[in-house]
Protein backbone atom coordinates (compact mmCIF):
# COMPACT_ATOMS: atom_id res chain seq x y z
CA UNK A 1 0.00 0.00 0.00
CA UNK A 2 1.41 3.35 -0.98
CA UNK A 3 0.85 6.11 1.56
CA UNK A 4 1.11 9.57 0.06
CA UNK A 5 2.71 12.20 2.24
CA UNK A 6 0.70 15.31 3.03
CA UNK A 7 2.52 18.44 1.93
CA UNK A 8 2.59 21.13 4.59
CA UNK A 9 3.16 24.76 3.73
CA UNK A 10 4.12 27.61 6.03
CA UNK A 11 1.25 29.95 7.03
CA UNK A 12 -1.50 28.05 5.22
CA UNK A 13 -3.35 24.80 5.36
CA UNK A 14 -3.90 23.75 1.76
CA UNK A 15 -3.67 19.99 2.03
CA UNK A 16 -1.95 18.55 -1.02
CA UNK A 17 -1.42 14.93 -1.96
CA UNK A 18 -0.09 13.82 -5.33
CA UNK A 19 -2.59 12.16 -7.62
CA UNK A 20 -2.47 8.47 -6.71
CA UNK A 21 -1.56 5.57 -8.85
CA UNK A 22 -4.08 2.72 -9.08
CA UNK A 23 -4.24 0.83 -5.81
CA UNK A 24 -2.75 3.60 -3.71
CA UNK A 25 -4.51 5.41 -0.88
CA UNK A 26 -4.36 8.79 0.75
CA UNK A 27 -4.14 9.75 4.38
CA UNK A 28 -4.23 13.00 6.21
CA UNK A 29 -6.54 14.26 8.96
CA UNK A 30 -5.58 17.87 9.47
CA UNK A 31 -5.85 20.52 12.11
CA UNK A 32 -8.76 22.90 12.00
CA UNK A 33 -8.40 26.65 11.80
CA UNK A 34 -8.50 26.72 15.56
CA UNK A 35 -5.69 24.20 15.84
CA UNK A 36 -7.74 21.18 16.90
CA UNK A 37 -7.86 17.95 14.88
CA UNK A 38 -10.47 17.94 12.19
CA UNK A 39 -11.92 14.67 13.35
CA UNK A 40 -11.88 13.36 9.81
CA UNK A 41 -9.49 13.30 6.92
CA UNK A 42 -9.09 10.92 4.01
CA UNK A 43 -8.48 7.55 5.61
CA UNK A 44 -6.27 4.92 4.04
CA UNK A 45 -9.17 2.47 4.30
CA UNK A 46 -12.48 4.31 4.81
CA UNK A 47 -14.68 2.65 7.38
CA UNK A 48 -17.30 0.56 5.55
CA UNK A 49 -20.94 0.81 6.47
CA UNK A 50 -21.72 -2.01 8.93
CA UNK A 51 -23.47 -5.05 7.45
CA UNK A 52 -26.49 -4.32 9.67
CA UNK A 53 -26.99 -0.93 8.02
CA UNK A 54 -30.76 -0.30 8.24
CA UNK A 55 -30.82 2.30 5.46
CA UNK A 56 -33.00 1.23 2.53
CA UNK A 57 -33.54 4.59 0.83
CA UNK A 58 -30.92 7.24 0.02
CA UNK A 59 -32.00 10.64 -1.28
CA UNK A 60 -29.27 12.94 -2.65
CA UNK A 61 -30.60 16.51 -2.97
CA UNK A 62 -28.34 18.88 -4.89
CA UNK A 63 -28.97 22.61 -4.86
CA UNK A 64 -26.70 25.32 -6.28
CA UNK A 65 -23.79 27.61 -5.69
CA UNK A 66 -23.23 28.35 -2.03
CA UNK A 67 -20.23 28.00 0.26
CA UNK A 68 -20.30 26.70 3.81
CA UNK A 69 -19.35 30.05 5.33
CA UNK A 70 -22.10 31.74 3.31
CA UNK A 71 -24.81 29.59 4.94
CA UNK A 72 -23.33 28.33 8.21
CA UNK A 73 -20.32 30.53 8.93
CA UNK A 74 -22.14 31.96 11.97
CA UNK A 75 -23.53 28.62 13.20
CA UNK A 76 -22.38 27.99 16.82
CA UNK A 77 -19.73 25.32 17.13
CA UNK A 78 -19.18 24.83 13.40
CA UNK A 79 -15.86 25.58 11.73
CA UNK A 80 -17.13 28.82 10.26
CA UNK A 81 -16.00 32.39 9.85
CA UNK A 82 -17.43 35.88 10.27
CA UNK A 83 -14.52 37.66 8.62
CA UNK A 84 -12.73 37.05 5.35
CA UNK A 85 -9.32 37.75 3.83
CA UNK A 86 -8.61 39.58 0.59
CA UNK A 87 -5.71 39.23 -1.80
CA UNK A 88 -4.36 42.57 -0.58
CA UNK A 89 -3.97 41.24 2.94
CA UNK A 90 -7.04 42.88 4.46
CA UNK A 91 -9.46 41.20 6.85
CA UNK A 92 -13.04 42.32 6.31
CA UNK A 93 -16.30 41.36 8.02
CA UNK A 94 -18.69 38.98 6.29
CA UNK A 95 -21.73 41.19 5.97
CA UNK A 96 -25.29 40.00 6.45
CA UNK A 97 -26.28 38.08 3.34
CA UNK A 98 -28.98 39.14 0.90
CA UNK A 99 -31.90 36.81 0.28
CA UNK A 100 -31.77 37.63 -3.43
CA UNK A 101 -28.25 38.17 -4.76
CA UNK A 102 -28.26 40.85 -7.47
CA UNK A 103 -26.05 38.86 -9.82
CA UNK A 104 -24.35 35.59 -10.50
CA UNK A 105 -20.79 35.38 -9.16
CA UNK A 106 -17.91 33.79 -10.99
CA UNK A 107 -17.49 30.17 -9.87
CA UNK A 108 -15.47 28.68 -12.71
CA UNK A 109 -12.53 26.29 -12.34
CA UNK A 110 -10.21 29.28 -12.59
CA UNK A 111 -12.23 31.22 -10.02
CA UNK A 112 -11.93 28.32 -7.61
CA UNK A 113 -8.13 28.27 -7.94
CA UNK A 114 -7.87 32.05 -7.63
CA UNK A 115 -10.06 32.01 -4.53
CA UNK A 116 -8.08 29.22 -2.85
CA UNK A 117 -4.75 30.91 -3.71
CA UNK A 118 -2.64 27.89 -2.79
CA UNK A 119 -4.49 27.46 0.51
CA UNK A 120 -4.43 31.08 1.67
CA UNK A 121 -8.17 31.39 0.88
CA UNK A 122 -7.84 35.10 0.15
CA UNK A 123 -8.47 35.49 -3.58
CA UNK A 124 -12.27 35.66 -3.54
CA UNK A 125 -12.22 39.40 -4.23
CA UNK A 126 -10.31 38.83 -7.47
CA UNK A 127 -12.53 36.27 -9.19
CA UNK A 128 -14.25 37.51 -12.32
CA UNK A 129 -13.29 40.88 -13.68
CA UNK A 130 -11.41 42.45 -10.84
CA UNK A 131 -12.28 43.07 -7.23
CA UNK A 132 -15.72 42.13 -5.96
CA UNK A 133 -16.89 42.04 -2.34
CA UNK A 134 -20.57 41.04 -2.56
CA UNK A 135 -19.44 37.43 -2.10
CA UNK A 136 -18.10 38.21 1.39
CA UNK A 137 -21.34 37.47 3.22
CA UNK A 138 -22.89 35.10 5.74
CA UNK A 139 -26.49 34.32 6.60
CA UNK A 140 -27.98 34.41 10.08
CA UNK A 141 -30.36 32.00 11.83
CA UNK A 142 -33.20 34.47 11.32
CA UNK A 143 -32.65 34.38 7.55
CA UNK A 144 -32.72 30.58 7.23
CA UNK A 145 -34.33 29.27 10.42
CA UNK A 146 -35.26 25.88 8.99
CA UNK A 147 -31.84 25.03 7.55
CA UNK A 148 -30.31 25.94 10.88
CA UNK A 149 -33.06 23.96 12.61
CA UNK A 150 -32.09 20.84 10.66
CA UNK A 151 -28.51 21.40 11.82
CA UNK A 152 -29.78 21.70 15.41
CA UNK A 153 -31.48 18.29 15.17
CA UNK A 154 -29.53 16.21 12.65
CA UNK A 155 -25.95 16.48 11.28
CA UNK A 156 -24.19 19.51 9.91
CA UNK A 157 -21.06 18.40 8.02
CA UNK A 158 -18.60 21.28 8.09
CA UNK A 159 -15.81 19.56 6.13
CA UNK A 160 -17.89 18.64 3.08
CA UNK A 161 -15.92 19.90 0.08
CA UNK A 162 -17.00 20.18 -3.53
CA UNK A 163 -15.45 17.52 -5.76
CA UNK A 164 -13.63 20.01 -8.00
CA UNK A 165 -12.86 23.70 -8.30
CA UNK A 166 -16.15 24.39 -10.13
CA UNK A 167 -18.53 25.02 -11.84
CA UNK A 168 -22.08 23.56 -11.90
CA UNK A 169 -22.07 21.09 -14.78
CA UNK A 170 -18.93 19.04 -14.06
CA UNK A 171 -19.69 19.07 -10.33
CA UNK A 172 -23.03 17.44 -11.12
CA UNK A 173 -21.30 14.79 -13.18
CA UNK A 174 -19.36 13.91 -10.03
CA UNK A 175 -22.70 13.56 -8.25
CA UNK A 176 -23.60 10.56 -10.43
CA UNK A 177 -20.17 9.22 -11.43
CA UNK A 178 -17.45 10.13 -8.86
CA UNK A 179 -15.67 11.82 -11.77
CA UNK A 180 -16.42 14.47 -14.40
CA UNK A 181 -14.74 12.86 -17.43
CA UNK A 182 -12.02 15.46 -16.71
CA UNK A 183 -14.46 18.22 -17.72
CA UNK A 184 -13.56 21.49 -16.03
CA UNK A 185 -16.20 23.94 -17.26
CA UNK A 186 -19.76 24.59 -18.33
CA UNK A 187 -21.09 24.42 -21.86
CA UNK A 188 -19.96 27.21 -24.17
CA UNK A 189 -23.29 27.89 -25.90
CA UNK A 190 -26.52 28.90 -24.16
CA UNK A 191 -28.63 30.14 -27.08
CA UNK A 192 -30.15 26.82 -28.15
CA UNK A 193 -33.35 25.24 -26.82
CA UNK A 194 -31.82 21.95 -25.66
CA UNK A 195 -28.78 20.81 -23.70
CA UNK A 196 -25.87 18.40 -23.75
CA UNK A 197 -26.56 15.31 -25.87
CA UNK A 198 -29.58 17.07 -27.37
CA UNK A 199 -27.56 20.06 -28.64
CA UNK A 200 -24.67 19.24 -31.00
CA UNK A 201 -23.30 22.78 -30.66
CA UNK A 202 -22.41 22.40 -27.00
CA UNK A 203 -18.77 21.88 -26.14
CA UNK A 204 -17.02 21.90 -22.79
CA UNK A 205 -13.37 22.30 -21.74
CA UNK A 206 -11.67 19.26 -20.27
CA UNK A 207 -8.21 17.97 -19.46
CA UNK A 208 -7.11 16.01 -22.48
CA UNK A 209 -6.56 12.28 -22.32
CA UNK A 210 -3.07 10.79 -22.15
CA UNK A 211 -1.67 12.96 -19.36
CA UNK A 212 1.48 11.42 -17.96
CA UNK A 213 2.22 11.21 -14.23
CA UNK A 214 4.71 14.04 -14.77
CA UNK A 215 2.02 16.15 -16.46
CA UNK A 216 -0.32 15.63 -13.54
CA UNK A 217 2.32 16.57 -10.99
CA UNK A 218 3.12 19.72 -12.97
CA UNK A 219 -0.56 20.63 -13.16
CA UNK A 220 -1.00 20.17 -9.42
CA UNK A 221 2.08 22.28 -8.69
CA UNK A 222 0.73 25.08 -10.86
CA UNK A 223 -2.75 24.82 -9.34
CA UNK A 224 -1.15 25.63 -6.01
CA UNK A 225 0.56 28.67 -7.53
CA UNK A 226 -2.50 30.34 -9.09
CA UNK A 227 -2.50 33.79 -7.52
CA UNK A 228 -4.59 36.60 -8.96
CA UNK A 229 -3.61 37.12 -12.58
CA UNK A 230 -0.27 35.31 -12.68
CA UNK A 231 0.74 32.82 -15.38
CA UNK A 232 0.18 29.61 -13.42
CA UNK A 233 -3.41 29.18 -14.56
CA UNK A 234 -2.42 29.54 -18.23
CA UNK A 235 -0.04 26.62 -17.77
CA UNK A 236 -2.85 24.56 -16.22
CA UNK A 237 -5.24 25.43 -19.06
CA UNK A 238 -2.62 24.50 -21.67
CA UNK A 239 -3.54 20.87 -20.91
CA UNK A 240 -7.20 21.45 -21.83
CA UNK A 241 -9.13 20.67 -24.98
CA UNK A 242 -12.72 21.25 -26.11
CA UNK A 243 -15.02 18.23 -26.33
CA UNK A 244 -18.67 17.56 -26.99
CA UNK A 245 -20.92 17.84 -23.96
CA UNK A 246 -22.12 14.31 -24.68
CA UNK A 247 -19.92 11.41 -23.66
CA UNK A 248 -19.89 7.94 -22.14
CA UNK A 249 -18.56 7.10 -18.69
CA UNK A 250 -19.68 4.64 -16.05
CA UNK A 251 -22.30 6.16 -13.74
CA UNK A 252 -23.79 4.87 -10.52
CA UNK A 253 -27.24 4.34 -12.12
CA UNK A 254 -25.53 1.74 -14.38
CA UNK A 255 -24.36 -0.19 -11.33
CA UNK A 256 -27.72 0.09 -9.59
CA UNK A 257 -29.51 -1.06 -12.71
CA UNK A 258 -27.23 -4.07 -13.14
CA UNK A 259 -27.77 -5.06 -9.51
CA UNK A 260 -31.55 -4.75 -9.74
CA UNK A 261 -31.68 -1.84 -7.27
CA UNK A 262 -34.38 0.72 -7.98
CA UNK A 263 -33.38 4.32 -8.66
CA UNK A 264 -34.60 7.55 -10.24
CA UNK A 265 -33.04 10.85 -11.18
CA UNK A 266 -35.56 13.61 -10.49
CA UNK A 267 -34.46 16.57 -12.62
CA UNK A 268 -35.83 18.69 -15.41
CA UNK A 269 -34.64 18.03 -18.98
CA UNK A 270 -32.38 20.72 -20.48
CA UNK A 271 -31.58 21.97 -16.97
CA UNK A 272 -27.98 23.03 -16.28
CA UNK A 273 -27.66 20.46 -13.50
CA UNK A 274 -29.05 17.49 -15.45
CA UNK A 275 -25.84 15.51 -15.82
CA UNK A 276 -27.75 12.43 -16.96
CA UNK A 277 -28.56 14.26 -20.20
CA UNK A 278 -24.84 14.46 -21.01
CA UNK A 279 -24.16 10.72 -20.67
CA UNK A 280 -24.85 9.27 -24.10
CA UNK A 281 -25.92 5.76 -23.13
CA UNK A 282 -28.20 7.16 -20.40
CA UNK A 283 -29.81 9.80 -22.61
CA UNK A 284 -30.46 7.48 -25.55
CA UNK A 285 -30.94 4.20 -23.69
CA UNK A 286 -33.52 2.62 -21.39
CA UNK A 287 -32.18 4.45 -18.32
CA UNK A 288 -33.73 7.67 -19.60
CA UNK A 289 -37.14 6.36 -18.56
CA UNK A 290 -35.98 6.85 -14.96
CA UNK A 291 -34.99 10.49 -15.50
CA UNK A 292 -38.19 12.34 -14.60
CA UNK A 293 -39.25 15.82 -13.53
CA UNK A 294 -38.61 16.87 -9.93
CA UNK A 295 -42.36 17.13 -9.30
CA UNK A 296 -42.55 13.33 -9.57
CA UNK A 297 -40.68 12.99 -6.29
CA UNK A 298 -43.56 14.00 -4.03
CA UNK A 299 -45.96 11.96 -6.13
CA UNK A 300 -43.77 8.86 -5.80
CA UNK A 301 -43.68 9.27 -2.02
CA UNK A 302 -47.45 9.70 -1.89
CA UNK A 303 -48.08 6.65 -4.07
CA UNK A 304 -45.46 4.50 -2.30
CA UNK A 305 -43.18 4.31 -5.33
CA UNK A 306 -40.01 5.85 -3.89
CA UNK A 307 -36.95 4.01 -5.29
CA UNK A 308 -34.04 2.84 -3.20
CA UNK A 309 -31.76 5.60 -4.54
CA UNK A 310 -32.93 9.05 -5.62
CA UNK A 311 -31.17 12.06 -7.01
CA UNK A 312 -33.39 15.12 -6.50
CA UNK A 313 -32.51 18.27 -8.46
CA UNK A 314 -34.73 21.30 -7.70
CA UNK A 315 -36.31 23.49 -10.38
CA UNK A 316 -34.45 26.67 -11.31
CA UNK A 317 -36.54 29.08 -9.24
CA UNK A 318 -35.89 27.32 -5.94
CA UNK A 319 -32.32 26.06 -6.38
CA UNK A 320 -30.82 29.10 -4.55
CA UNK A 321 -28.51 29.98 -7.41
CA UNK A 322 -27.42 33.62 -6.93
CA UNK A 323 -28.76 36.22 -9.33
CA UNK A 324 -31.74 36.28 -11.67
CA UNK A 325 -34.21 37.00 -8.86
CA UNK A 326 -33.82 33.63 -7.11
CA UNK A 327 -34.73 33.75 -3.40
CA UNK A 328 -32.94 31.67 -0.79
CA UNK A 329 -36.05 31.92 1.39
CA UNK A 330 -38.17 30.36 -1.37
CA UNK A 331 -35.54 27.69 -1.90
CA UNK A 332 -35.63 26.83 1.80
CA UNK A 333 -39.43 26.48 1.56
CA UNK A 334 -39.01 24.02 -1.32
CA UNK A 335 -36.52 21.99 0.74
CA UNK A 336 -38.94 21.98 3.67
CA UNK A 337 -41.68 20.71 1.38
CA UNK A 338 -39.56 17.74 0.30
CA UNK A 339 -38.24 16.97 3.78
CA UNK A 340 -41.67 17.22 5.41
CA UNK A 341 -43.01 14.73 2.88
CA UNK A 342 -40.14 12.31 3.53
CA UNK A 343 -40.45 12.50 7.30
CA UNK A 344 -44.24 12.03 7.24
CA UNK A 345 -44.01 8.99 4.97
CA UNK A 346 -43.60 5.26 5.55
CA UNK A 347 -40.03 5.63 4.26
CA UNK A 348 -38.68 7.83 7.05
CA UNK A 349 -37.60 5.00 9.37
CA UNK A 350 -34.98 3.71 6.92
CA UNK A 351 -34.07 6.79 4.88
CA UNK A 352 -30.91 8.87 4.61
CA UNK A 353 -31.11 12.34 3.04
CA UNK A 354 -27.97 14.25 2.05
CA UNK A 355 -28.62 17.88 1.12
CA UNK A 356 -25.71 19.74 -0.52
CA UNK A 357 -25.03 22.64 -2.89
CA UNK A 358 -23.11 21.81 -6.06
CA UNK A 359 -20.30 24.38 -5.95
CA UNK A 360 -19.11 27.32 -3.89
CA UNK A 361 -20.83 29.85 -6.15
CA UNK A 362 -17.99 32.34 -5.73
CA UNK A 363 -18.84 32.94 -2.07
CA UNK A 364 -16.12 33.28 0.54
CA UNK A 365 -15.03 30.25 2.54
CA UNK A 366 -12.05 30.21 4.85
CA UNK A 367 -11.20 26.48 5.10
CA UNK A 368 -8.57 25.21 2.61
CA UNK A 369 -9.67 22.11 0.71
CA UNK A 370 -7.54 19.00 0.32
CA UNK A 371 -5.73 18.72 -3.01
CA UNK A 372 -6.42 15.16 -4.11
CA UNK A 373 -5.76 15.37 -7.83
CA UNK A 374 -5.83 17.74 -10.82
CA UNK A 375 -9.58 18.30 -10.41
CA UNK A 376 -9.68 19.42 -6.78
CA UNK A 377 -11.13 19.36 -4.19
CA UNK A 378 -12.91 22.70 -4.32
CA UNK A 379 -14.21 25.02 -1.57
CA UNK A 380 -16.72 23.68 0.93
CA UNK A 381 -20.43 23.32 0.33
CA UNK A 382 -23.06 23.43 3.05
CA UNK A 383 -24.11 19.87 3.85
CA UNK A 384 -27.01 18.62 5.96
CA UNK A 385 -27.27 14.89 6.65
CA UNK A 386 -30.79 14.01 7.75
CA UNK A 387 -31.99 10.62 8.98
CA UNK A 388 -33.41 8.92 12.06
CA UNK A 389 -29.97 7.32 12.28
CA UNK A 390 -27.79 10.44 12.50
CA UNK A 391 -25.28 10.74 15.30
CA UNK A 392 -26.40 12.63 18.39
CA UNK A 393 -24.37 15.57 19.63
CA UNK A 394 -24.46 18.83 21.52
CA UNK A 395 -26.28 21.03 19.01
CA UNK A 396 -29.41 22.82 20.20
CA UNK A 397 -31.78 19.86 19.72
CA UNK A 398 -29.26 17.04 19.94
CA UNK A 399 -27.73 17.41 16.50
CA UNK A 400 -24.09 16.78 15.67
CA UNK A 401 -21.36 18.72 13.86
CA UNK A 402 -19.33 16.29 11.77
CA UNK A 403 -15.75 17.38 11.01
CA UNK A 404 -14.93 14.43 8.73
CA UNK A 405 -13.63 15.29 5.26
CA UNK A 406 -16.26 14.43 2.65
CA UNK A 407 -16.98 15.22 -0.99
CA UNK A 408 -19.77 14.21 -3.38
CA UNK A 409 -18.11 10.82 -3.90
CA UNK A 410 -18.65 10.11 -0.20
CA UNK A 411 -22.39 9.87 -0.81
CA UNK A 412 -21.80 7.50 -3.72
CA UNK A 413 -19.46 5.42 -1.57
CA UNK A 414 -22.17 5.18 1.10
CA UNK A 415 -24.69 4.02 -1.52
CA UNK A 416 -22.21 1.46 -2.87
CA UNK A 417 -21.49 0.10 0.60
CA UNK A 418 -25.16 -0.02 1.52
CA UNK A 419 -26.23 -1.92 -1.58
CA UNK A 420 -23.11 -4.04 -2.09
CA UNK A 421 -21.72 -2.32 -5.19
CA UNK A 422 -18.11 -1.92 -6.27
CA UNK A 423 -16.63 1.59 -6.54
CA UNK A 424 -16.35 3.11 -9.99
CA UNK A 425 -13.27 5.37 -9.67
CA UNK A 426 -10.39 6.13 -7.36
CA UNK A 427 -12.45 8.94 -5.85
CA UNK A 428 -15.34 6.85 -4.56
CA UNK A 429 -13.03 3.96 -3.70
CA UNK A 430 -11.10 6.13 -1.25
CA UNK A 431 -13.91 8.49 -0.16
CA UNK A 432 -15.11 8.33 3.42
CA UNK A 433 -18.66 6.88 3.34
CA UNK A 434 -20.20 9.41 5.76
CA UNK A 435 -18.73 7.43 8.65
CA UNK A 436 -18.84 10.34 11.09
CA UNK A 437 -22.49 11.23 10.51
CA UNK A 438 -24.39 8.05 11.35
CA UNK A 439 -24.76 5.83 14.39
CA UNK A 440 -26.40 2.46 13.86
CA UNK A 441 -25.53 1.21 17.34
CA UNK A 442 -28.39 3.11 18.98
CA UNK A 443 -32.15 3.18 18.36
CA UNK A 444 -33.25 5.67 15.70
CA UNK A 445 -34.81 9.01 16.66
CA UNK A 446 -37.96 8.66 14.57
CA UNK A 447 -39.88 11.79 15.55
CA UNK A 448 -40.14 13.95 12.42
CA UNK A 449 -39.05 17.57 12.38
CA UNK A 450 -41.87 19.26 10.48
CA UNK A 451 -41.67 22.93 9.57
CA UNK A 452 -44.31 25.31 8.22
CA UNK A 453 -43.76 27.29 5.06
CA UNK A 454 -42.20 30.67 5.68
CA UNK A 455 -44.54 33.47 4.68
CA UNK A 456 -41.86 36.16 4.38
CA UNK A 457 -40.47 34.85 1.07
CA UNK A 458 -41.06 36.81 -2.16
CA UNK A 459 -42.62 33.68 -3.72
CA UNK A 460 -43.22 29.98 -3.04
CA UNK A 461 -44.85 30.63 0.32
CA UNK A 462 -47.09 27.61 -0.29
CA UNK A 463 -46.99 24.74 -2.78
CA UNK A 464 -47.40 26.60 -6.03
CA UNK A 465 -45.90 27.03 -9.44
CA UNK A 466 -42.33 28.28 -9.51
CA UNK A 467 -41.47 31.41 -11.52
CA UNK A 468 -39.65 30.55 -14.72
CA UNK A 469 -35.97 31.43 -14.72
CA UNK A 470 -33.78 32.38 -17.65
CA UNK A 471 -30.57 30.59 -18.50
CA UNK A 472 -27.40 32.39 -17.53
CA UNK A 473 -23.70 31.82 -18.04
CA UNK A 474 -22.68 29.98 -14.90
CA UNK A 475 -19.07 29.35 -15.61
CA UNK A 476 -17.85 32.85 -16.16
Amino acid sequence: MVVLVLLTFVAWRFRASPEPSPGSTRTGATASAGGSPSGGGRSASPTPTPPANPIKHVIFIVKENRSFDDYFGRYPGAEGATTGKTLEGKTIPLKIAKDIQPRDINHSFQAGLISIDGGKMDGFNHIGNGQYLANYEAFTRQQMPHYWGYADRFVLADHFFTSMYGPTFPENVYVIAAQSNQIVGNKNTVDHPHSYCDDPTEYVPRFRDGLTPEDRKAIMRDEEKVHGSNDAFARVASFWENARACFDIKILPDELEAAGISWKYYGEPDQWQNAMQAVRHARFGPEWKKVVGSDHFLSDIQHHKLPSVSWLIPPEGVNEHPGNGVSVCAGENWSVQQLNAIQQSRYWKDTLVVLVWDDFGGFYDHLPPPHYDIMGLGPRTPALIISPWTRQGSNADGGFIDHTDYEFSSVLRFIENTFGLDPMTERDRTADPLSGALDFSKPPHLDPLIYPYRTDCPYYTQPESIPAQQDENRGS
